[in-house]
């Protein structure tokens, strides 16, 4: 019966995201998988390399603040124990959904020259480590940002606090039912930015 109602519940929240948001000129930069599943959900082509794939926190944000010169690089990939694991720079890119460090390096090497570096939105979530200094560091970024958190000293103005884990050590993964789409403050902070930006 759970499983029944999660999928029920993934198929209406997925329906509902779709006519919200429009994606198809938006890149959606997220620390973990979260982005990709909106895009899907949207059935909008990816806008982005970080697809199928996360980094810890403190990497994400050196990745978003000096995004030209990342993008720049080519990334190293090998095989890992159970996935490939690239290195960009000084940063490091686990690529979980992939099979292959040649899928993973054909797919990075593809998105990413679909960024539209003029609309992009930044996606995190309190998982992998998140600190107080990522927080801190997180409120800087100066691209429309959102972050999903279980740690009441987390929340603000571009972050939803999700009250029901927060018992747990680290935010969980939101994907299953498509818990990611709480309150609809995801959606809704994509919308404000692309309205906002069409606006303009």
């Amino acid at each position: 019966m759970n499983k029944f109602y999660s999928n029920w519940r993934r198929r209406i929240l997925s329906r509902i995201v779709k006519k919200k948001l429009d994606l198809s000129d938006v890149s959606l930069i997220s620390m973990n998988c979260v982005g990709g599943i909106v895009y899907h959900d949207c059935e909008s082509r990816f806008m982005t390399p970080t697809i199928d794939l996360y980094f810890d926190p403190s990497d994400f944000i050196k990745f978003i603040n000096n995004l030209d010169l990342y993008l720049a690089e080519t990334p190293r990939i090998v095989m890992g124990s159970r996935f490939p694991i690239g290195v960009l720079g000084d940063i490091k890119l686990y690529f979980m959904h992939y099979d292959t460090p040649e899928q993973a390096l054909r797919k990075w090497e593809e998105r990413k020259k679909r960024i539209n570096k003029d609309k992009i939105f930044v996606i995190m979530a309190e998982r992998n480590g998140f600190s107080d200094k990522d927080f801190e560091d997180f409120k800087k970024i100066k691209y429309p940002k959102f972050l999903f958190t279980n740690t009441k000293k987390y929340e603000c103005e571009d972050s939803v606090y999700m009250k029901k884990y927060k018992n747990l050590q680290e935010l969980p993964d939101i994907i299953p039912g498509r818990a990611m789409y709480y309150k609809m403050a995801l959606p809704n902070a994509i919308k404000k930015f692309t309205d906002e930006f069409n606006k303009d």
